[in-house]
């Protein structure tokens, strides 16, 4: 985001941009607003552009006060749009009473286009990221737990399956996760295999 900002102002006449993004938290940029151009424009997933934001005061008072504090006096906001799907709006802000003209538009549009493709494929890496984490972290579970029945199997001479019920009842009494009692004994902080065994009643 601080790059497109930048070549933003670069490439074309504005003073500064904001980016609205609701479903994704990143520094600097507002992830939540309650009025204003970028918040209509990704709501219809339509172009908003307003020469004179002072007209606009009854529209959007809370935004328009906001930009006058911080000098912007007209602004054009692009949805950011992928596949169909519009992930939030870019709005580029000017100090001057003057919209983007057609060919910037277009210029402003591409840029526009490019950042919601990134921005999708970094939403899906952080999904399949954070997937992968929970299925690795399930089978390390899986398999210290197979380890702590085999060796609870073994030294209590009892079969696999008791073992496991020795292990989920002991877990369940003590009010500790299963993969935590597993590692325990597989570590030998529970290498008494009686410490497992159902409590008498």
């Amino acid at each position: 985001m601080d790059t497109l900002a930048s070549e933003c102002v670069r490439l074309l006449p504005i003073d500064s941009m904001e980016v609205f993004l609701p479903g994704l938290k990143l520094e600097r940029h507002p992830t939540v607003v309650e009025e204003g151009p970028a918040l209509e424009s990704f709501e219809t997933g339509s172009d908003v552009a307003v020469e004179d934001l002072s007209a606009e005061v009854r529209r959007w008072p809370d935004y328009v006060a906001r930009m006058a504090e911080q000098g912007y006096t007209a602004v054009s906001v692009i949805p950011l749009r992928a596949m169909k799907e519009t992930v939030g709006s870019i709005a580029f802000l000017g100090t001057e009473t003057a919209v983007l003209s057609a060919e910037d538009h277009r210029l402003g549009q591409a840029l526009a286009d490019v950042a919601a493709l990134c921005l999708l494929q970094q939403r899906d890496l952080h999904h399949y990221r954070t997937l992968s984490g929970q299925l690795q972290t399930a089978l390390d579970s899986r398999v210290i737990i197979e380890q702590a029945k085999g060796m609870l199997a073994e030294r209590a001479g009892i079969d696999v399956g008791a073992a496991f019920q020795r292990l989920r009842a002991f877990a369940r009494s003590s009010n500790t996760k299963l993969s935590e009692v597993a590692h325990r004994f597989v570590a030998g902080t529970l290498d008494n295999e009686k410490r497992l065994e159902p409590r008498k009643r």
